[in-house]
């Protein structure tokens, strides 16, 4: 199969991948708040460590979290991922909890390398996801109202980046992607008893802009077989132009424009990771989101964010084995991450998670490069204010690394 035959198939697996993510697996009412539920750029290494990946780099994996790791893509071989999750989470609001099971096809990444030291990425991510459905009833003046909440849609980011490495050591890196996606909230009250007329608002939402990350790694050889990683990444923040209404309805309908609905915040991100002999790492990223500048909808306030993810690797790296044990790579990782935006007037969910797992060779007779990423995943959601749903996800993470040398030149003698 030609280069551009085989290109083509992964853009026709990129537009099938857009429709498996029509339905996001979300089922969250912190959804229905800003942009919704924000996706990381996490694939199957980084969801292992935590959420780490600023200082990562390596010519096995695809690491999105830099697009500066881009460079480090080895000369002969295309490297595909996708990844998948199934997922529970356990809501609860004081004695009474409620479980629900979701499962989701969550991203699809290409990697090669396009010239001596210039490496090339693209692929299909989720940026946010908006799914929830839940209903409350309070009284007023002795009469009941009922009001159904429901959302659903999402916002994604197809994607194309470059990294290269001008010089020994330093690695810089572009990505660019297309935003774009709807978001409809509605909200339906129903007065059960009385003269009072039902009344439905919906929020509509249809984005259609750009997001520009830059990145930049640098790798130091410390005594002997020590080596540190530094890495560094910003995004520009800027108004999506997304064309945003409110309609209302009680006996006719009544829509109002909504300009300046979403913004994307100007983020900034730092990391590092020490390295001993490729068989330990262990790193710490910091991410900071200016969320404050933005609003939605023209009513829902953002906060700044700020996320500290660490994680650490044991690599035996001994492949001759024919113990698979040493054949594999072991992870685990920790964050903590601020709420971007406000819930009921006060700040929403600080979110917790912890995270293992282990990536594993896929022996077969054509290679044995290719990487099976089995992950754990434990978050907790933890509302600031009183009366809210605490949400707490028990999630399990498969992402598949397909190793295949497309550029290795056969010489018949």
């Amino acid at each position: 199969m030609t280069l551009n035959r085989r290109l083509l198939t992964f853009i026709f697996i990129i537009a099938a991948t857009v429709a498996a993510v029509a339905d996001n697996g979300i089922n969250s009412p912190y959804s229905r708040y800003g942009m919704g539920v924000l996706s990381d750029q996490n694939l199957g290494v980084n969801r292992q460590m935590g959420g780490l990946g600023y200082a990562l780099r390596s010519g096995n994996y695809i690491n999105l979290l830099n697009p500066a790791s881009f460079a480090a893509t080895d000369t002969l071989t295309m490297l595909f991922e996708a990844g998948f999750s199934l997922q529970n989470v356990n809501f609860k609001e004081g004695n009474v909890q409620k479980n629900a099971k979701n499962g989701s096809f969550d991203y699809l990444a290409m990697q090669f390398r396009a010239g001596k030291n210039v490496g090339i990425s693209l692929g299909f991510l989720p940026y946010s996801n908006v799914g929830y459905s839940f209903a409350t009833t309070t009284s007023e003046g002795g009469k009941e109202r009922t009001s159904n909440y429901n959302g659903t849609g999402g916002i994604y980011q197809p994607f194309i980046g470059i990294g290269w490495s001008p010089v020994k050591n330093l690695s810089v890196g572009l990505m660019a992607s297309y935003i774009y996606g709807d978001i409809t909230h509605s909200i339906y009250n129903d007065f059960t008893e009385g003269n009072n007329t039902d009344m439905q608002r919906q929020y509509l939402v249809n984005v259609k802009s750009y997001k520009i990350d830059f990145g930049a790694q640098y790798s130091t050889q410390l005594a002997g077989k020590h080596n540190i990683t530094f890495g560094a990444t910003y995004s520009i923040g800027h108004d999506l132009n997304a064309d945003a209404m409110m309609i209302e309805t009680i006996t006719a309908s009544d829509t109002t424009k909504i300009d300046g609905a979403f913004k994307l915040p100007h983020t900034l991100g730092i990391g590092a990771i020490y390295n001993y002999n490729d068989n330990w790492k262990v790193g710490l990223d910091y991410t900071f989101q200016n969320w404050s500048a933005a609003d939605f909808f023209g009513y829902d306030k953002g906060t700044s964010r700020s996320k500290i993810s660490v994680g650490a690797e044991y690599s035996p790296n001994n492949l001759l084995s024919r113990n698979l044990l040493k054949k594999m790579s072991y992870r685990m990782g920790a964050y903590y991450a601020q709420p971007y935006t406000e819930v009921q007037g006060q700040k929403g969910c600080e979110e917790y998670g912890i995270s293992a797992g282990f990536s594993m060779p896929i022996i077969n007779r054509i290679n044995n490069r290719s990487i099976l990423h089995v992950s754990g995943q434990v978050i907790r959601m933890e509302p600031k204010g009183p009366g809210l749903i605490a949400e707490t996800y028990m999630r399990l993470n498969l992402g598949i690394t397909f190793n295949e040398s497309w550029f290795m030149k056969i010489r018949v003698r």
